[in-house]
């Protein structure tokens, strides 16, 4: 009896473990996600570059890049040096606050788009990246352009709605979110997106 009594203990210890490894894998975060930041460098941001909420991308991008790194998401910075010749290193350095930490990584590029002719493809697979959250400057040249190129790389895009700027107050990031939002691309604003698990579809009020 104390033999049978063991072996119930550890079928039911062996049946909880099972419980639990499969809770685990029904709360494991639908997607893989990295963030990518793009171009947001002293020689292009400007004054000017506000976002869908009206303030200064740099604010908003640098309060993205914190809760990414909070929620253990991978940060990649994509940088231009095309023009390199012409600016100095400050001037192609990111604009305050942003910084780069020793866990993040960086992607120079010379092309509007950041996978052409770089291993940002390569970087993202190695990772087990399956999504991509996009932000950036300036949204309809190097940041639509790096859409374009993530799409046929295959990865999943979520726009964050006020993480990137382009044209005059703006206006070009109001445009470009439009426009993705009607190809069926997910543009959601940094407020909405659930960073722990950013591929999580977003509860909407009727």
């Amino acid at each position: 009896m104390r033999q049978l009594g063991q072996a119930l203990v550890v079928v039911g210890l062996l049946l909880t473990i099972g419980a639990c490894a499969a809770m685990s894998e029904i709360q494991t975060p639908s997607c893989r996600a990295a963030l990518l930041v793009i171009d947001m460098q002293r020689a292009w941001v400007g004054s000017d570059a506000l976002t869908a909420d009206g303030a200064h991308v740099t604010s908003n991008v640098a309060g993205i890049v914190d809760s990414a790194r909070a929620a253990g998401i991978p940060v990649i910075f994509v940088v231009d040096v095309s023009m390199r010749w012409r600016f100095g290193e400050r001037q192609l350095s990111l604009v305050d606050p942003l910084e780069v930490l020793e866990e993040d990584q960086i992607v120079e590029k010379r092309r509007q788009n950041g996978f052409l002719e770089t291993d940002l493809a390569d970087l993202l697979r190695g990772m087990g990246a399956t999504a991509l959250l996009i932000t950036g400057y300036a949204s309809h040249e190097c940041v639509r352009a790096t859409v374009e190129g993530a799409l046929e790389e295959g990865f999943e895009i979520i726009i964050v709605e006020d993480g990137h700027s382009g044209g005059v107050g703006g206006r070009e990031a109001t445009r470009q979110n439009w426009i993705w939002g009607r190809r069926g691309i997910r543009v959601a604003s940094s407020a909405e997106i659930d960073f722990a698990d950013p591929c999580a579809p977003v509860d909407s009020e009727e």
